[in-house]
């Protein structure tokens, strides 16, 4: 959606009233825990209607579990109307701007929290149960919300977080001059010469959306990723890199109390950027080069790439599946690990200082070794996103004709489904002894982020 003030919505997905009813469940008392998903797409594309994330039919198996939630998926501002920052952008922002700094895809996602935190009890909601979740880019916002709602003293608009494959640093955070250099390069694009901020700004402005969004495509901007311009995203020395600051008007000004208990879920795939070593095509000249300056001492260097097996001798096919680990490992993984220790020391600080059981520090890892099942190119990868392919039970009939070995072409996720039903758990799946189904695998995760959503404290 190209229209400015229509691209900021919500779709929201509840149980009927009838459903609730024939559950036993009370329609005018009950009130639902609430899941709100931020989508993915690398801060540049996707859609609250994607079919691969349409929550509907975990929504139903919560039903029919009798855990029951509603859930809120949100479109924002993506792509260069969303991510795209320049110096330029905060000269023009004058004392009268009421929000400042750029980021603006966060404060969309921020504002969303929000009306969702004052009106979902409209809808059935339960405002003091609120998950939110995403993956890749949106598990990257999930955790800069997160981080913000964990330091800030104000009551924050959920309670729980969790992180599929979208740490802070899976993709980098930018310094605001790195930023303006691509900036510039638009600039060039289009021939705009200014004497100032606020004519060059305009200049942009009378450009249709479809060709600034072209624009992105012809300059290569593959990602967009979010900018550390000391106003929204700021450098911190607390262990987290960060802190973020964005507003929170419409929550007022109640304080977090002692008895708060914020929770996070993080998780990664086993092998989650394959694709992405395959695009780079490295060999070791070409990689020892891009690592080496980011390691203390060229002994170093050393010692990691032999720790891989990444040596000069090594076969082509070996290199790759170093580099795919290496990478993996260095860019999701080990970030997961940083944003995993932080929380749980912050969390022990705060268990010490008001007394309450230091055991129950609420944060939850998950690592994902179960591959793609689909034949491919990518089949039996743990490749970055793969948990998507199980999350929301959309590719279960897929799921279930691979397991009995059915092979045939793509569908699209619901593109069989004549009504939203989702069939039951088998009582009694009979499965190989060295490992278990893809329908097994999907229903335990499944459960576990109903579980995460739905549980009490």
């Amino acid at each position: 959606m190209l229209d400015e003030f229509e691209c900021l919505n919500l779709r929201i997905l509840r149980p009927s009233k009838g459903a609730l009813a024939k559950r036993n469940l009370d329609v005018k008392t009950t009130q639902l825990p609430v899941l709100i998903w931020i989508l993915g797409g690398g801060f540049t594309d996707g859609a609250a209607t994607d079919p691969v994330r349409n929550p509907a039919l975990i929504v139903l198996l919560g039903l029919s579990k009798k855990t029951p939630f509603t859930a809120v998926s949100i479109n924002y501002h993506l792509n260069i109307f969303g991510f795209g920052a320049s110096a330029d952008m905060l000269a023009a922002q004058g004392s009268h701007t009421s929000i400042k700094g750029v980021n603006f895809g966060l404060h969309g996602q921020k504002l969303a929290l929000i009306w969702v935190k004052r009106n979902i009890a409209a809808f059935g909601g339960d405002d003091t149960k609120i998950t939110i979740m995403g993956n890749s880019a949106g598990g990257i916002s999930c955790h800069l919300h997160f981080l913000e709602a964990e330091l800030d003293t104000k009551k924050p608009p959920f309670r729980r977080a969790g992180l599929m494959s979208g740490p802070c640093g899976g993709l980098d955070l930018t310094p605001l001059e790195q930023a303006d250099e691509r900036w510039t390069d638009l600039y060039r694009l289009w021939s705009v010469q200014a004497d100032n901020s606020i004519d060059r700004l305009n200049m942009l402005r009378r450009i249709p959306a479809r060709d600034l969004l072209n624009s992105v495509s012809d300059l290569h901007w593959v990602l967009l990723v979010l900018v550390i311009d000391q106003l929204t995203i700021r450098k911190s020395n607390l262990g987290c890199d960060v802190s973020i600051h964005l507003k929170q008007d419409g929550l007022g000004d109640k304080i977090k109390s002692a008895d708060e208990n914020t929770q996070v879920m993080l998780s990664a795939t086993d092998d989650e950027f394959r694709g992405f070593v395959q695009i780079a095509d490295w060999n070791y000249t070409k990689f020892h080069s891009l690592v080496a300056p980011s390691c203390p001492s060229q002994a170093a260097a050393e010692e990691a790439h032999e720790a891989y097996g990444i040596l000069p001798t090594s076969s082509k096919k070996k290199l790759f599946e170093a580099f795919s680990q290496f990478r993996c490992d260095a860019t999701m993984v080990h970030n997961v690990y940083r944003a995993s220790e932080f929380f749980k020391a912050h969390h022990r600080q705060q268990t010490l200082l008001h007394g309450k059981d230091p055991k129950r520090l609420g944060v939850q890892y998950f690592h994902f070794e179960f591959g793609n099942p689909f034949s491919g190119t990518q089949q039996g990868i743990t490749h970055h996103g793969v948990e998507l392919v199980y999350a929301f039970a959309n590719f279960h009939w897929a799921l279930e004709k691979d397991d009995r070995g059915v092979l045939e072409g793509y569908i699209e996720p619901g593109q069989e489904l004549a009504e939203a039903t989702i069939p039951e758990p088998p009582s009694n799946t009979k499965t190989a002894d060295y490992r278990k189904s893809n329908i097994t695998l999907g229903y335990e995760l499944q459960d576990k982020l109903i579980q995460f959503v739905v549980e009490d404290c």
